[in-house]
């Protein structure tokens, strides 16, 4: 990695439940800030039983067949290689997201499962906390994702989808960072 500061990468991934060990991940979207670079893939499940072992609740959410997310599927092979392609994104970078830890639980577990060497900052970036800083909100108060659109004005055009949050999460970290630098 260069001396330059790291991108902020804003990721999103659904999933078919909670729990990286016993839930697989559906879809992955990525966003480089810096560069606006896209990356979106529909993954192979890692777990041949995967649609078994689904949450109810997960799988209601996220949508997965009533938009046909599974059509867009991509094989075993080109699974990995997309992993490698968002390692790379990753590279020295920072995971910034809605829910981040649960995001890169997911994207450790499954690198690791395709053997691909998860490459990025371990420091990550909560959209919540950081809006709370720039909007002058209390941390202590959950603030939902919706809520910081509606405040910034943004419309997800896709809500629980992968690319649809990806997107709008990461046109929110751009206006609170230029609402932030206008501030100063």
């Amino acid at each position: 990695m260069s001396s330059t500061l790291p991108h902020l990468i804003v990721v999103d991934v659904e999933t078919s439940g909670t729990d990286p060990l016993d839930h697989d991940v559906l879809e992955v979207a990525a966003v480089d800030l810096a560069t606006g670079e896209e990356l979106y893939f529909v993954p192979t499940p890692i777990m041949g039983n995967w649609l078994e072992r689904a949450h109810p609740a997960a799988m209601k959410v996220n949508r997965y067949f009533e938009r046909g997310v599974y059509a867009e599927q991509v094989d075993v092979q080109t699974t990995r290689q997309r992993w490698e392609a968002l390692a790379t994104m990753l590279d020295g970078n920072i995971l910034a997201a809605v829910n981040p830890a649960f995001d890169a639980r997911f994207i450790d577990y499954a690198m690791e499962k395709h053997e691909v060497e998860c490459r990025r900052s371990y420091r990550l970036r909560d959209l919540a906390t950081y809006a709370a800083g720039v909007l002058r909100t209390d941390p202590a108060e959950p603030t939902s994702s919706g809520e910081i659109f509606a405040a910034l004005g943004i419309t997800n055009q896709e809500a629980h989808s992968a690319l649809g949050d990806a997107r709008a999460t990461a046109e929110a970290f751009t206006k609170l960072r230029a609402l932030s630098l206008a501030g100063r």
